[in-house]
């Protein structure tokens, strides 16, 4: 009786969860739009000593983990394609003011996510490929 009861319980949660996402359908596009999805970079404070011409690209150096190489490669990918890129192990962001809890919320992100953490003139993404470093730098530059 008590399994039948804990499965009637699950279902109920379960509908209700089901009926209130279905009931605020723009709460996915909020949630990827404040955080950044996949494939595209998002807006963060400015990074101290970064030019707006030049690329940060940022994980440990001389590390032989995956994600340093990724970094390494990305470098000298960038560098290949005439790009100004920064190879560096650490940043600092310039505040102006306090940021906001969803400003602080894509900074986290980012910077917990996969490395390497790439940052383009005050847009940034973990982990992203060449094709979107390259395609970023195109964005910010219109």
């Amino acid at each position: 009786m008590n399994i039948l009861r804990a499965l009637i319980v699950a279902a109920v949660a379960t509908g209700g969860y089901a009926y209130w996402k279905h009931q605020h359908p723009n709460l996915r596009r909020f949630e990827a739009a404040s955080v950044g999805t996949p494939g595209e970079f998002v807006a963060l404070p400015q990074v101290e000593g970064q030019r707006p011409d030049t690329v940060f690209v940022v994980a440990a150096e001389n590390c032989p983990q995956e994600a340093a190489q990724r970094a390494d490669r990305l470098a000298e990918a960038l560098s290949r394609k005439g790009i100004p890129v920064e190879r560096r192990h650490q940043v600092r962001f310039h505040f102006t003011s306090p940021p906001d809890a969803a400003t602080m919320e894509r900074m986290n992100k980012i910077m917990n996510g996969p490395l390497p953490a790439v940052f383009v003139n005050g847009h940034a993404k973990s982990n992203p490929s060449l094709d979107e470093v390259v395609s970023e730098l195109g964005a910010v530059a219109r």
